[in-house]
């Protein structure tokens, strides 16, 4: 037993030594006999574990769980759907769009035609008229000097 292992235990489980595990109280005892700094570190922890001895005998008032539960926001009555409900929306919802299961293809046919239209009021031909080849692209094409003869 070294003086860090017995710092551990001292703060995980007081300064009591029926409360050390079994099979390290007895080298924990015998480092807390020998040692200064065991046993100071034993007085350090007594003033917590006399805290905390005194707080585990507080008991709560009866009237505690009554303001818990008064100081809760009040719940929303559930609403159960039965399976009468969702069948007449399934025909509600067929009736106001009866072309339900072919609307990816009315998405894509709305986005290619919204990109038709952004084209042709953005002036596409003009920037495509212009060399868009990047700078970088242009300076490697420049630059033969990597070309072997």
């Amino acid at each position: 037993m070294n003086l860090d292992r017995f710092a551990e235990i001292v703060a995980a489980y007081g300064a009591d030594p029926a409360l050390w595990p079994a099979a390290e109280r007895p080298a924990a005892e015998a480092l807390a006999q020998a040692s200064s700094e065991a046993r100071r570190l034993l007085e350090q922890a007594a003033p917590l574990d006399a805290l905390l001895r005194q707080a585990s005998d507080a008991k709560p008032g009866a009237d505690l769980a009554a303001r818990i539960m008064a100081s809760l926001p009040a719940q929303k009555a559930v609403r159960r759907v039965s399976a009468q409900r969702i069948s007449a929306w399934a025909e509600f919802s067929m009736a106001l769009f009866p072309f339900r299961a072919a609307w990816p293809q009315f998405a894509v046919l709305a986005l290619a035609l919204s990109l038709g239209i952004g084209a042709g009021l953005g002036g596409l031909e003009e920037i495509l008229a212009e060399d868009s080849t990047p700078y970088a692209v242009q300076m490697v094409i420049a630059d033969a000097s990597f070309i072997p003869e």
